[in-house]
C-alpha cells in the first residue's frame, strides 16, 4: 500500500500489484438489513405482502375508477388491481382471484352482467387488449375466477370491468371489493378489500347503432345492441347513442339534449351544424371533425378515454372548450389555425401532420400535455410561441417533419419542460426564429434522454446570454445523449446539472458555438465514451463533478485530438476523472487543470480487460485517491504523486 502524499519510484523494482478490498461482512450485514427492511417495513398505503420461495414480497393494492357510466355501455372498468413482484426474476402465476360486487345497488343482476377480467400490463391506465376472462354473471356472494396467467416481475395491472344493462335504475350504484388471490398456490390477502368510491349510472335512455350512415337517421339505430329491439320513433331528451365497432356515423345536425358513445373500432365525423351535449370515445375508437359551414358547431362536453382517437380535420374550433383528455388519449392535427386549440385543456398525446400547415401560436394552448407533443408535418408554416410561454410535456418531445421555431417577437420568452426524450428525426427546431430578435430565448429543461438524429436543430438564434439546455431531473438520473452526422446542430448553452449523469452516444456532442458553454457542474458526470464534445464554444468542468474518458488520445488542453475539443477547455482541479472503455494503450492527455495546476482530485482506471493499459502523460498531483478497478496503469516516465491510493485489483508501474 502506498503511502500519502509519496512520490512513486520510476523503476521498475517498484512495480506493485494492487489486491482487491474485499468488504465481505460489511455487505452481507447490508444485505441483511436490507431483507429485514423489505420483509418488515409497514408501507404508508394499504397493501398485502406475502414471501414465497424464490422472491422475497409480492404486494397488492386495489384502487377505484369512479367515471359515472351510461345504461348500455360495455367494459366499464371497476376497480384496478395491482400486483407488485419484487425480488424474482421470472414470472410467477396468478391461479385466480375473488371478488364481490358488495356496494353496488342490489338486486345486482338487474343492474350489471358480463364481468371480466382484463390485463394492462406494466401500464395503470385501463385497457380492454388483453381479457383474462370472458365472462361471469353476477353473484350476491363472492366470485372465484381462474386466471391462470403469469406475472412479471415488477407492477402487474389488472381490471374487473362490468357491461351496464340498459334497463339498469339511474343514479343506482355500482361497486366490487376483492377478497382474496392466489399466487404460485398461495393465498394472498389484500388487506384493503375497496378502495374509497363508486361508480352511478346516468339517467339514460340507449340506442344501438345496427349500420353505418348519418347520425340523424333514426332507421340507423335499435333498442338493442343485437338489433332485435325496435327503431326509435323519435329522440327523447337524455338518448345516448352507442356507434358499435365497424360503425361509422356523420353528424350533421346539431342535438345538444342527447350523447354519444363511439366504441372501439367505431368512429364518429362531425359535420356541419354538428353538435351534441357529450361524447364519449373509447379506446380505439376515432372523432373526426372536418370543415363545418359556419364554425358554428358546438359538442358541450368531450370525453377522450385512454387510448382513444380525436382527428381536427378542420382549421375551425376545437370540438368542445369544455375536454377531458386521458393521458394516453391521442389529438392529430391534420388541419389547424391559431382557433383550433381550444381553451385550458390538459392534452395527452398531441400530433402535428398537417399538409397544408400554416404559422400558429401554440404557447398558450399547450401548457400541459401529459402525453407525447410530436411534429410531423406542418407544411409551410411554422409552430412558434410569443409573449412568456412555459410548456410541459410529461411524454416525449418529438420532431420528425415540419418546423418548431421556439419564439418570435422581441423580448419572448419560452420555457420548454420535457420530461421524456427529446427527438428531432427531421424536419427543424429553433430557439428563436431568426438571429435579429432582441431579447428572446429559449430554455429547454430536459428531464430524458437527447437524440438528436437528423434534420435541424439551430439553438445559437438568441443574442446576449443565448438560450439554454438543462439537463436536470433526480427520477431519471442516468440519460443519453445520442448524435449522429445526419443532424445539423448548434447548440445554445448546455448544462449537465448536479446528480445527473449523461452518456454519449452516436457521434459527438456538438456544435458548442463561440460564446456558448458546455457545462459539468458539481456532482455532475458525462460519460464521453470514444465520442467528442466539439465547437468554437466552451466547456467546463466543475468542482466535485465527473469526466469519463475513453477516447484513445484522452484529453487535451492545447491539441486537437480526444474527447473534449471545443476551442476553451477548463478542467477543474477538484473533479473526478476516470479512464474506461476497452481502449488500449490509451493516453490520459497533456491537460491543464484549474485553480491548481497539474492537479486533480482522483483518477480511476476501469477498463475492460486486465490488459488493457492507461498511460500517463504528464507530471501530476492526485489529492484524494487513485483506483485501479481494472485495467494497468502506466506512468510512463512521468511524476505521479499521491494523496491516497485504495486497494483494488489491476498494475500500477
Amino acid at each position: 500500500m502506498f503511502k500519502r502524499k509519496k512520490l512513486l519510484s520510476q523503476t521498475p523494482s517498484m512495480r506493485t500489484n494492487l489486491r482487491m478490498a474485499m468488504y465481505i461482512g460489511a455487505a452481507s450485514l447490508s444485505g441483511l438489513v436490507v431483507l429485514l427492511l423489505i420483509v418488515f417495513n409497514i408501507s404508508k398505503r394499504e397493501i398485502s405482502k406475502a414471501a414465497y420461495s424464490g422472491m422475497q414480497v409480492i404486494n397488492a393494492e386495489v384502487f377505484q375508477n369512479t367515471d359515472a357510466v351510461y345504461r348500455g355501455s360495455i367494459n366499464n372498468p371497476i376497480i384496478g388491481i395491482l400486483i407488485d413482484v419484487k425480488g424474482y426474476k421470472t414470472a410467477v402465476k396468478l391461479n385466480s382471484i375473488t371478488f364481490s360486487l358488495k356496494g353496488t345497488t342490489q338486486p345486482y343482476f338487474k343492474q350489471v352482467e358480463n364481468i371480466k377480467v382484463w390485463s394492462s400490463g406494466q401500464t395503470k391506465a385501463f385497457s380492454g387488449l388483453t381479457q383474462l376472462y370472458q365472462s361471469v354473471a353476477p353473484s350476491d356472494g363472492n366470485v372465484r375466477i381462474d386466471i391462470n396467467s403469469m406475472l412479471s416481475p415488477g407492477l402487474n395491472y389488472l381490471w374487473i370491468s362490468t357491461d351496464i344493462k340498459a334497463s339498469a335504475m339511474p343514479t343506482a350504484v355500482i361497486d366490487a371489493e376483492l377478497t382474496a388471490l392466489t399466487v404460485n398456490g398461495s393465498p394472498l390477502l389484500p388487506l384493503l378489500a375497496s378502495a374509497p368510491g363508486s361508480k352511478k349510472i346516468k339517467n339514460n335512455t340507449a340506442l344501438f347503432s345496427v349500420r353505418s350512415g348519418n347520425f340523424n337517421d333514426l332507421s340507423l339505430w335499435n333498442t338493442q345492441r343485437d338489433g332485435k329491439g325496435s327503431a326509435p320513433a323519435t329522440i327523447s331528451p337524455n338518448t345516448c347513442f352507442f356507434i358499435q365497432g365497424g360503425h361509422e356515423f356523420t353528424l350533421s345536425e346539431s342535438d345538444t339534449s342527447s350523447y354519444a358513445v363511439v366504441e372501439s373500432k367505431g368512429k364518429l365525423n362531425g359535420d356541419k351544424h354538428y353538435g351534441l351535449k357529450e361524447v364519449c370515445v373509447e379506446q380505439g375508437a376515432i372523432f373526426q371533425l372536418n370543415e363545418n359551414e359556419n364554425g358554428a358547431g358546438n359538442i358541450v362536453h368531450l370525453i377522450l378515454k385512454d387510448g382513444s382517437n380525436y382527428i381536427q380535420n378542420s382549421s375551425g374550433s376545437f370540438a368542445s372548450d369544455n375536454a377531458q383528455l386521458s393521458n394516453s388519449s391521442q389529438v392529430v392535427f391534420m388541419k389547424y389555425s391559431n382557433h383550433s386549440f381550444g381553451k385550458d385543456i390538459a392534452w395527452g398525446n398531441v400530433m402535428f401532420d398537417a399538409q397544408a400547415g400554416v404559422d400558429a401560436n401554440i404557447g398558450q394552448a399547450f401548457r400541459n400535455v401529459y402525453g407525447n407533443l410530436e411534429l410531423r408535418n406542418t407544411g409551410k408554416g411554422s409552430l412558434y410561441t410569443e409573449g412568456v410561454s412555459i410548456m410541459s410535456v410529461k411524454g416525449n418531445f418529438i420532431v420528425s417533419g415540419g418546423r418548431f421555431e421556439g419564439v418570435r417577437e422581441v423580448n419572448s420568452k419560452l420555457v420548454l419542460n420535457v420530461g421524456g426524450n427529446f427527438m428531432v428525426q427531421a424536419g427543424s427546431v429553433y430557439d428563436v426564429a431568426n438571429n435579429s430578435t432582441p431579447g428572446a430565448r429559449t430554455t429547454l429543461n430536459l428531464y430524458g434522454d437527447v437524440m438528436l438524429l437528423g434534420g435541424k436543430v439551430m439553438l445559437n438564434n438568441a443574442d446576449d446570454d443565448g438560450s439554454f439546455i438543462n439537463m436536470m431531473g433526480f427520477e431519471n438520473p442516468q440519460v443519453r445523449w445520442m448524435q449522429t452526422d445526419k443532424a445539423q446542430v448548434e447548440l445554445c448553452n448546455v448544462a449537465i446539472k448536479p446528480e445527473k449523469e449523461v452518456f454519449l452516444k452516436g457521434n459527438k456532442l456538438g456544435e458548442i458555438p463561440a460564446g456558448r458553454l458546455l457545462s459539468v457542474e458539481r456532482n455532475a458526470k458525462l460519460w464521453c465514451a470514444t465520442y467528442s464534445v466539439t465547437g468554437q464554444g466552451r466547456f467546463s468542468l466543475a468542482d466535485m463533478a465527473t469526466l469519463g474518458i475513453g477516447h484513445p488520445k484522452g484529453i487535451n488542453s492545447g491539441l486537437n485530438e480526444g474527447n473534449i475539443l471545443t476551442a476553451e477547455r477548463q478542467f477543474n482541479s477538484g473533479a473526478s476523472y476516470v479512464y474506461y472503455l476497452s481502449t488500449t494503450p490509451q493516453e490520459m492527455g497533456q491537460f491543464a487543470t484549474f485553480p491548481k495546476e497539474k492537479t486533480i482530485r482522483s483518477l480511476t482506471i476501469k477498463k475492460d480487460s486486465p490488459v488493457q493499459q492507461v498511460n500517463l502523460s504528464t507530471d501530476l498531483f492526485v489529492s484524494d485517491q487513485v483506483k485501479v478497478s481494472m485495467g494497468e496503469f502506466n506512468r510512463s516516465g512521468f511524476k505521479l504523486q499521491l494523496s491516497d491510493v485504495s486497494e483494488t485489483s489491476g498494475k500500477f508501474h
